[in-house]
């Protein structure tokens, strides 16, 4: 059996904004098979185990003094060692670090994506080093200042989350990743937080993600 642990933020955790309560402030999660990760488990068979380890908020490397248990690294160490054995190790973050009191450019939002792609490749308890699947995530919408989460990112969000793909593929060209990028698949991101992926963008990403695990175990 091949183990891959997927590793991200809300859109991994699959946040559902069309059961935001605007009152409260939370909402819901879809369901596991709606998930691009339910998704490409399903696809997959019981050849594969697909472990989620996602996380509302998380980032990179940044320490968030409002969500002081974010921090992605810090995750993903842990992470690493707990579910050792692993055969590939899916990442997708940086999202969250566009956030304007982390005041990061997207190349540096991308070198801590580096960062997180050599933790991965650690051997951890003696066992071969997995492959990594690297995810730019799709840019944010323009208009996520007006958004519902505007006051955390702010006008400049946009812009730099744009650069995601390029960036972000240049760094798994030169850590030997696999590379996918959301921001060529059409996204149809919501009005509400110009955050949060649709159903709809779930099944592509599963799909797209699927095609990548099989080309790399050869099936």
């Amino acid at each position: 059996m091949k183990n891959i642990l997927c590793f991200g933020d809300s859109n991994t955790w699959g946040y559902d904004y069309t059961q935001y309560d605007i009152s409260s402030g939370l909402t819901k999660r879809m369901a596991f098979g709606e998930r691009w990760t339910g998704i490409l488990q399903n696809k997959l068979g019981s050849d594969y185990r697909i472990i989620e380890e996602a996380m509302n908020g998380r980032t990179t490397i940044c320490y968030d003094p409002f969500f002081p248990n974010v921090k992605g690294m810090d995750a993903l160490k842990a992470a690493l060692d707990s579910h050792a054995p692993l055969d590939m190790v899916i990442l997708q973050l940086g999202v969250n670090d566009l956030k304007h009191m982390f005041q990061l450019t997207a190349g540096m939002i991308a070198y801590g994506i580096e960062q997180m792609i050599c933790e991965i490749q650690k051997s951890y308890y003696g066992y071969p080093v997995p492959q990594v699947l690297l995810i730019a995530p799709s840019p944010v919408r323009k208009e996520i200042a007006e958004g519902i989460f505007g006051f955390s990112y702010g006008p400049l969000a946009y812009e730099k989350s744009c650069q995601f793909g390029v960036l972000y593929q240049k760094a798994a060209e030169d850590h030997g990743c696999l590379f996918v990028d959301c921001g060529k698949m059409n996204f149809s991101l919501n009005d509400l937080d110009g955050l949060h992926y649709s159903r709809e963008d779930h099944k592509k990403l599963g799909e797209a993600v699927y095609k990548k695990v099989c080309s790399a175990f050869g099936d």
